[in-house]
Formats: C-alpha cells, structure tokens, sequence
C-alpha cells in the first residue's frame, strides 16, 4: 500500500509516521512509495517498520466501524440508468471507489468481484452499485444522490432531501 493510501484510511496516520521520523504526508513520492520502501529509504529498521505497521494497525482497529451499506437514491439510479443506456450497457452495474483525497468516482462494471458487496435503489430496477470492503470502510453509510446535474455523495446518514419533496424515499430520510 502506498503511504497516501495509508494515510487515507484515517487521517491519525499521518501523526503516527511523523513520530517515526516520516513526514510522508508532504513527500512528493507518498503516492508511489509503499510505506515499507518510504520507511526503509528513511533508514527504519525491520523492528521499526514492524512497530509502525502495529501503530498504524491499532489506530485503523480503533476507529468507529462504518454500516456496510452504501445507498442509492432513486434519483441517481434513474441517471445511472439513463447513462448506461446512452452507452448501450446491457446491465448497469457501477463500482464505486474512492481516492486518497476523499473523491469517489464510478465506473460501469460487467460484475462484481468475489469481495464486493452490491446495492439497489428502491423504486428503480437494473440498477446497481458494488464497493469493496476497503471502499465501504471509508465511506460506508453513505448517499449516493443526483442533484444539480451531479452525482454527488453524501457522508452523511441523511440524504440532504428535505420533506415530502424527497427524491430518493429511502430509508435514511425516515430518520431525519
């Protein structure tokens, strides 16, 4: 894994490699270096690289489990389905994944993967998202939503609908 991935998983890491003597976060080389060649190039030694991972690992274990879901609004399954149509996709199946600057993007898909998991809007058919696991434990919970000619998503456990006017009817909005 790259050292900008690692700090992507929880932004602590960043502080966790500093103590180390590693101050990846600002290096040039953090999206190409794996953390044990930038450790190595800075002169840590196996144990030391060994106590960095198990420092890094417990911060990681400790943070707050994210719900294994991810939901898709009707109003995003429809533009979805509007998209694959456009580009003649017999079925509309998009991966969801995300960078280490906290975007996501989304990418037609023949199938998923062993490892994914897979959600669909209700209301609208043949429409679904997949996410790995390592994508789902950074934005799981979250709204996949189109509004404003966009996709966005939100982090929120609300969708950002307001009332009876709400686009999506989910589940989530009962909540507000």
């Amino acid at each position: 894994m790259n050292v900008l991935d690692v700090i992507a998983l929880h932004s602590g890491a960043a502080d966790i490699l500093a103590e180390y003597g590693l101050h990846c976060f600002q290096c040039a080389f953090n999206t190409m270096d794996s953390l044990d060649a930038g450790a190595r190039s800075h002169g840590l030694t196996d144990v030391d690289i060994e106590n960095l991972v198990a420092d890094v690992q417990e911060l990681i274990d400790a943070a707050p489990k994210k719900p294994e879901t991810l939901i898709l609004t009707k109003a995003a399954a429809e533009a979805l389905k509007l998209i694959g149509k456009q580009e003649k996709k017999k079925s509309i199946c998009l991966r969801v994944t995300t960078d280490s600057q906290g975007g996501f993007c989304m990418e037609f898909t023949d199938k998923p993967m062993s490892n994914d998991a897979a959600f669909v809007s209700k209301g609208v058919a043949g429409v679904s998202l997949i996410a790995s696991p390592e994508t789902l434990w950074r934005i799981g919970g979250s709204t996949v939503d189109f509004r404003e000619g966009k996709f966005k998503l939100d982090m929120e456990e609300a969708c950002g609908c307001e009332g009876k006017d709400c686009a999506c009817a989910q589940e989530v909005c009962s909540k507000k």
